[in-house]
């Protein structure tokens, strides 16, 4: 009974250490692009394209990463809805987040997941 009562306040205490950080950056490019001289609509607003890619650094996992060829910015710009004729987008943000998993030591943490998504987020006009 002491083992197993050992045990489980060892592994507690492994697993009550852990700890997940996430960071935030964006950036909005607002309608400085939108030709005011022109008549235009809206033709659908908060459309998203989002990509991800997490990094595990692990003895066990040898260092895995889900890969974004193409970049993920390009990959969550790919995954926005295609323009027609005579559209363009307007009021585009970029978020980007950075999550850390991982367990505390001093003041840091020493991860062993780092995950990053960006979304891509905009309006669409259309020129008449």
């Amino acid at each position: 009974m002491k083992k197993i009562s050992f045990l489980l306040l060892f592994v507690f205490f492994l697993t009550s250490c852990s700890v997940t950080q996430q960071t935030y950056d964006f950036v909005h490019h607002g309608t400085e692009s939108i030709k005011t001289n022109s008549n235009f609509k809206y033709v659908a607003k908060n459309v998203m394209g989002k990509a991800k890619t997490t990094y595990y650094v692990s003895s066990y996992r040898k260092n895995k990463q889900e890969m974004a060829p193409e970049g993920l910015m390009s990959e969550a710009k790919s995954r926005l809805p295609e323009l027609k004729d005579n559209q363009a987008y307007a009021n585009l943000s970029i978020d980007v987040l950075k999550t850390l998993k991982g367990n505390r030591v001093g003041a840091t943490i020493d991860a062993t997941e780092i995950t990053i998504e960006v979304v891509v987020s905009a309006d669409i006009i259309e020129y008449y």
